[in-house]
Formats: C-alpha cells, structure tokens, sequence
C-alpha cells in the first residue's frame, strides 16, 4: 500500500471526482461525519487540491499577479487566502498561497493544475511588463507524488498535538510548519472549525494517516469522505463553486469582496474588479431561514415579498445544528439585509414565511474550546466553555 487511494479501495470508501481526482466522498452516513467535524474530529483525504510550487527570486512578482489578495504581507512559513480572477473580474476559484524562503506553494480545491499552469504560463508571456527578470521555476508537486489530507473539528488540534507536539497549539490561524518528518502542516479551514492540513508525499500521508486512526477511539475521530462539505459550507458560507457558478461569479453579488485587494498595484482582472466593485449590483447573497417547520426547500425556490418574487434559493440544506432548513439566496439588493422579517419562500409544498440571516449560520464548538484551557480527553480540564 503506498498512497491513501490504496487505502481508500482497501477499506471500501464511497468514491467520487473532485478537482479531477478521485477521492474518498464518504466513509460512513451523512450525519456521523457531520457530528465528527462539529464536535470531536473529521480525518479526510484532501489530495484533489491541485499543489503548485512557483520557485525563483522573481516567484513574488508572479504568484501576486495571479491572485487578488496581496501576497507581499506573507513570509516564510505563512499563508494567505484569495480567489482567482477572470479579466472580466468575476471568480474563477480560490486558492492558498504559502509563502516559502524560495518562493511559495499554491493550493487549490476548485481549480485544476493544468489551468494554473496554463494561467501562470499566460502571465510570463508579459513577464518584461510585471518586471520578472528571472523566470520562476512552476511545478506540479503531483509529479512528485504529493498530496493532502486535512483533520477538521474542535479538537482536532488536540489530536495533532499527540503527533506533532505542543507547536500545534502555537500555531497561528494560516500559517504553517515544516516538521520533522517532511510534511507541511497549515493551519486553515473554512467551516469554522479548528482545522489542520498536512501536506507533502503519499506515503508519508499514508503514515499519519494511519497514527491519527490509531487515536480515533481516544477522541470519537471518525474518518469522512467530502460529502460532509454539502452541510458546513453553507452554515459557514463561502465560495464554493458547485453552489454558485450557476447564478454568479460577481465577488461583490458574492459578498466575497473582502478577498480582492483592490489597491494592490496589479492583478488578473483589476480594472474589471473595481468597475464591478463600485457598480450597483442587481442582486446579493444573503442567508434564509424558515420560520416553521416545513418540508423541505430547493433549489431555484423563490423568496417572495409581500407575494412578489425578490429572489431565488441557490442552495438549501437541512442544518442539524440549527434544527431546521437554511438556505442561500440571491436577493434583490433593496432587500439583501441582514436579520429582516417578511420574506417567504415558495416551495413544491406550500409557502413559507421566513427571515433572512445574518452569516454564518452557526456558532462553532470551535469558538468555545481553547487549547491553553480545555481538553476532551484530560478529566482535570473542562471540554470548553460550556
């Protein structure tokens, strides 16, 4: 056995193509996995994230022309999250940006290598214009048989602290760590949660893989496919390009504008970025929720006003932290506040009232644990702050 797909097929994992790679999309029922991530520890397989290195002593000028976030805040050994741009200024996807002593790593779970190669290959073209005099080295990290796994939820530092030692708890939200044994692990995450993603060759992975399992029962970690994704990322939203590709693209309809930094000197899509930027957008993302119970709400439902449509639901699922249906909506703007009465929803079994919500959704156990503080497995130590 020599990557974690061997493991994966060895152990019957459900299988599914994310990002052009296939990948474990569950181990066990919705619902385990979801309880794993909110209230003890969620182990999954992350190795669809496409992994670029860009080396070179003009790497910088490059990698912060290809994102929208400003990449010169970074240093040696942090990160930095932004999306990526199209020259009509609408998301082509997101991306994490490591800063390395020689260049940096790029991480992406939406979009492929090929098209960051491609991308990036694009920019050199006008490398004279960008001022890159040595042309950094790019490379696909794959071709060396590299991959990723990510352990997600209120403790799952406590359990990295078994493998890596009490760095972990020091470690700043994105920033990361060469260890010893030559992974990378990144503190990170998007849903809320504590959240730490180890990353480097299969083998290797295999090898933490498997001491991480042997720590399951000591902290309720469950092993989970990407399915879990369907329910957390929309009581912590974000972009995500299944849910909302095919409404917008538009950062600002998006609410996703705090990841373009418009005053940076250059980026793909700049000049579109700040036109839209400072355009009245027709429509913005706001979150809904059903004020009784109901049976279920859809995709393309429409959010009504006083009986006439301001919006349409482009993802809905049931919360089980919130015990009922929640829902993104693109809303009218007039209307796209936070915390307002007198919406309804129309859906296949009736209509609705409703409220729209300020986001997330949720408030994480995560909030609630601190490592200085709190354990799930020393008795001497309360669990949180509860």
């Amino acid at each position: 056995m020599n990557s974690l797909r061997d493991f994966h097929l060895k152990n019957n994992a459900t299988m599914a193509v994310y990002n052009s790679c296939s990948v474990p999309s569950a181990y066990h029922d919705p619902i385990t996995e979801y309880k794993a991530v909110r209230e003890n520890a969620l182990l999954v397989d992350y190795s669809h994230l496409s992994i670029i290195s860009v080396m070179g002593d003009d790497a910088w000028a490059l990698v912060n022309y290809f994102v929208s976030s400003d990449a010169s805040i970074i240093r040696d050994e942090q990160g930095i999250y932004s999306l990526v741009l199209n020259e009509d200024g609408t998301i082509r996807g997101e991306i994490y940006v490591l800063c390395t002593s020689d260049g940096y790593y790029l991480l992406s779970e939406d979009i492929s290598v090929e098209d960051i190669i491609e991308c990036l290959g694009s920019i050199l073209e006008r490398a004279d214009m960008l001022d890159i005099q040595d042309i950094p080295e790019i490379k696909n990290m794959g071709d060396d048989n590299w991959g990723a796994m990510l352990l997600e939820g209120p403790y799952s530092w406590e359990a990295m602290v078994e493998i890596y030692g009490f760095d972990v708890i020091g470690l700043p939200y994105y920033e990361y760590m060469n260890a010893d044994d030559g992974l990378i692990v990144f503190r990170c995450g998007k849903h809320g949660e504590f959240a730490y993603m180890i990353i480097g060759q299969q083998l290797l992975l295999l090898e933490k893989w498997q001491h991480l399992l042997d720590l399951s029962d000591k902290y309720k970690l469950k092993v989970g496919g990407l399915d879990y994704q369907k329910i957390v990322r929309v009581e912590n939203p974000g972009w995500d390009k299944n849910t909302y590709a095919d409404y917008s693209l538009n950062p600002v309809e998006l609410q996703m504008q705090w990841a373009v930094q418009y005053d940076k000197e250059g980026f793909i899509g700049k000049k579109s970025a700040e036109e839209l930027s400072q355009r009245a957008v027709a429509k913005r993302l706001i979150g809904i929720v059903v004020e009784r119970e109901c049976s279920g709400i859809e995709i393309d439902d429409s959010v009504l006003v006083a009986e006439q449509k301001v919006g349409e639901i482009v993802k809905a699922i049931y919360s089980p932290a919130q015990e009922c249906y929640i829902a993104m909506a693109l809303i009218d703007s007039e209307y796209a506040w936070s915390d307002i009465n007198g919406f309804s929803v129309k859906t296949n079994s009736g209509v609705f009232s409703a409220k729209s919500k300020g986001l997330p959704f949720i408030y994480n156990l995560s909030m609630l644990v601190n490592p200085t503080e709190h354990s799930f497995v020393d008795l001497s130590k309360k669990k949180n702050a509860l």
